[in-house]
């Protein structure tokens, strides 16, 4: 087999930053902490050795696996770097944590670099790791790459392992999707419980399909190939059932909303503008909405509609007047199978670590934010728990096409909004405030509604914040998106900044007509 090239940081580095979870106040990022909480640590507090046989091993004795770690563990990466052994990988989501080092959902091209000549070996057709093909990787220009980029990348090299996503989604996330062997260059496409040998062999006389389903006999295709136990736990291939995963991949790998018309194997929109669904299943949809839908909207227009002026209204308008309101005139649902499996992953990665948080580990999760003015919009389609909301950002007409066909570009962020809080995607709660960037068009303005995900919420009430420190604490610790509070320092509005693509989701195009304009009470 292949040998792995491995990112070996030493053992004692390592162990530095992972003291034993019976040290509740210990030195270390919340997301480090969940990854480690799922460790079976040994009674003295230190991490389990690696088994030998790694994929190999056919051992089921229960006090082995307690003892040893194997590949499909979830601490097996952790026990790998402390023990100093190259890691033996039986999934895509296994290959990025070995990258994401430190568990914050991000790669580097650094980081990358160390593993690149492993992630050659495994695909087909692999380059070098050049300036061009780290900017095609980090398709939203913001400097790192996240699972998801990883996973597109790897999956179009044919890396020959499954995504492993089966905690997340579920074994059966698609129909038709099988359980694939995970252990490299093993051919297996689908796990098939590997048949126990009758002790009567020849000599059996038992007919009984349920003893025929359970036992091989002579003349049966395991019978000479097989080496070790059988049982439900065992694939014909060779390989524990914990070594397969989904086959599923692309726009198969991740669940849709039930109120799109589009999903995987539903097929697209006749009536829809846009790119119907390709041979590989992934689709682009621009759907009108409906009747109900657009009196929704108008509804959450009205509802979010504040007079009040900022410095940007007359910045990029030329002056401080505001509408007196806002009337939607058309509007479409973008139903893009990229963007969304982006957004679905990190939306249940997000949503595994809140309940690791409340079940595994002895802290208070971080806070949920129910005075979010957009909360009421499409209740029951947002995960309150990990601050999921829908948000506005204002645009222009053909940018807002560009974003829900290419997504956010991050390396953009701030030529229109400025950089107040850091180099992100703006948004915000009031339509008023989203206006202040929407350029009017041909008598229309534009806005995205989008679903957003706030999990760990950096809040920021500071008149003159430090952009640079807000956009390290999102992108290199345990923030998921920056609030800032303008109501709190000059009364005017909350924005919303998110520094990485998976975190936000543009859903709906709406165009609409400002009302007459008049100088409101906060008119300077």
């Amino acid at each position: 087999r292949l040998q792995p090239l491995a990112l070996k940081p030493s053992a004692e580095v390592f162990l530095n930053r992972s003291k034993t979870r019976k040290d509740a106040k210990w030195n270390m990022s919340m997301r480090s902490r969940i990854r480690r909480s799922t460790s079976k640590l040994s009674s003295d507090g230190s991490f389990r050795p690696v088994c030998k046989h790694g994929v190999k091993c056919y051992r089921r004795n229960p006090e082995h696996l307690k003892q040893e770690a194997h590949p499909a563990d979830e601490d097996y990466l952790d026990c790998c770097r402390v023990g100093n052994v190259d890691p033996e990988f039986v999934s895509i989501r296994k290959m990025f944590e070995w990258v994401d080092e430190d568990a914050h959902g991000k790669a580097t091209r650094e980081n990358l670099a160390k593993v690149w000549p492993l992630i050659q070996s495994y695909g087909e057709g692999v380059p070098d790791l050049t300036d061009d093909l780290w900017n095609t990787l980090d398709d939203d220009g913001n400097g790192h790459i996240n699972f998801s980029e990883f996973a597109e990348f790897t999956t179009l090299k044919k890396v020959d392992l499954p995504l492993g996503l089966d905690d997340l989604f579920g074994e059966t996330n698609s129909a038709g999707a099988s359980l694939r062997c995970g252990v490299l260059n093993c051919d297996c496409e689908n796990f098939v419980m590997r048949r126990a040998r009758c002790k009567y062999g020849a000599d059996c006389y038992q007919k009984a399909e349920e003893h025929r389903a359970r036992f091989c006999h002579p003349g049966d295709e395991e019978w000479d190939k097989r080496e070790g136990p059988g049982g439900s736990e065992m694939c014909r291939c060779g390989h524990k059932k914990k070594l397969h995963a989904s086959s599923a991949c692309g726009a198969a790998a991740v669940p849709y909303p039930d109120y799109w018309t589009c999903s995987y194997g539903k097929g697209s929109s006749s009536s829809a503008s846009g790119a119907a669904g390709d041979a590989t299943g992934e689709f682009l949809e621009m759907v009108p909405v409906d009747d109900e839908t657009m009196a929704k909207l108008q509804a959450l227009v009205d509802s979010t509609y504040s007079d009040v002026t900022t410095r940007d209204r007359q910045r990029h308008s030329g002056s401080w007047m505001v509408p007196r309101d806002f009337t939607v005139h058309e509007a479409w649902r973008v139903e893009n199978s990229k963007l969304w499996r982006k957004y679905c992953v990190r939306k249940a990665i997000l949503a595994d670590e809140r309940r690791i948080l409340c079940e595994s580990l002895d802290e208070t999760p971080y806070e949920v934010r129910r005075d979010v003015k957009t909360m009421d919009w499409a209740q029951g389609c947002c995960n309150a728990d990990i601050n999921e909301w829908y948000l506005w950002h204002g645009t222009s007409g053909s940018a807002a096409q560009n974003i829900c066909r290419t997504d956010f570009k991050m390396c953009l962020a701030g030529s229109a909004t400025g950089t107040l809080y850091g180099r992100g995607a703006y948004l915000a709660e009031s339509i008023t405030k989203a206006d202040e960037y929407s350029k009017a068009e041909e008598g229309f303005n534009t806005v995205l509604l989008c679903r957003v995900l706030g999990g760990n919420v950096r809040y920021c009430d500071e008149r003159a914040p430090d952009p640079d420190a807000l956009t390290r604490d999102c992108v290199e610790g345990d923030y998921d998106l920056i609030l800032g509070d303008r109501i709190k320092t000059s009364g005017t509005y909350r924005e919303f900044i998110v520094f990485d693509t998976e975190n936000v989701y543009p859903e709906y195009i709406v165009k609409y007509k400002r009302g007459e304009v008049f100088k409101s009470p906060s008119h300077p």
